[in-house]
């Protein structure tokens, strides 16, 4: 679009300056006439013809800056189309719309986890600071909950049942510190389930993308 403008004044320019140049032709094509005229009309031509010259020479110099300004705007207008992209990927990152990777940590559960237990994890990690998290291969978003389906738990309609593996990208040491302090959701766990829960920092987790359609049903923007 800037392109186009840009090509737009370069065409004014060049017309105004073939203005000028008709100009300079007309007077010089008519010595005849301008030798007729009197004193009077020669003063008042040349007023005229002064005047008209700087009214062209003021709208070559507006067109002239305002092509300055185009050029000027493109790049800038680059960046911010690029600063809005970025915007954009860290949204769908941060929602689950996008898979992900960074450090974190892996949590083994296998044993007798509630629906509430498992929750809990979850709700933790995020307290901790956690950026994302997946429970095996099910991206969990605003929306995900651990529910009892059919005879074993389940999250967004799909089943993991007493074996899964929990990951968060986040900072490794916070996460893991904020699981296992003294009466941390682990201590806790440990006195009502029967489970075992290892929990291994990595320098490299890696989080899927979310299969659920994440568009609001009932929330519209505020305009």
């Amino acid at each position: 679009m800037s392109s186009r403008i840009a090509q737009l004044s370069m065409t004014g320019v060049a017309l105004l300056i073939g203005l000028l140049l008709v100009g300079q032709l007309l007077s010089q094509a008519r010595p005849t006439e301008i030798s007729s005229l009197s004193a009077q009309d020669l003063s008042t031509l040349i007023e005229t013809l002064s005047n008209r010259n700087r009214e062209l020479r003021s709208g070559l110099s507006d067109v002239r800056e305002q092509l300055r300004e185009y050029q000027l705007a493109e790049p800038q207008g680059q960046s911010a189309l690029e600063v809005s992209r970025e915007d954009l990927r860290r949204i769908a990152a941060f929602s689950g719309q996008t898979a992900v990777i960074g450090q974190g940590l892996s949590l083994r559960v296998n044993g007798e986890l509630d629906a509430i237990a498992v929750n809990d994890l979850l709700n933790e990690l995020r307290n901790a600071g956690a950026e994302a998290i997946a429970v095996d291969q099910i991206r969990i978003t605003a929306r995900s909950v651990c529910v009892l389906g059919a005879g074993t738990l389940e999250i967004d309609g799909s089943q993991i049942g007493r074996s899964f593996t929990i990951r968060a990208v986040g900072d490794p040491d916070g996460l893991l510190t904020t699981l296992q302090r003294p009466g941390g959701i682990i201590s806790q766990l440990k006195l009502f389930v029967n489970a075992t829960i290892d929990a291994t920092q990595s320098q490299s987790v890696e989080i899927p993308a979310t299969r659920q359609h994440l568009e609001p049903k009932v929330a519209r923007t505020v305009p």
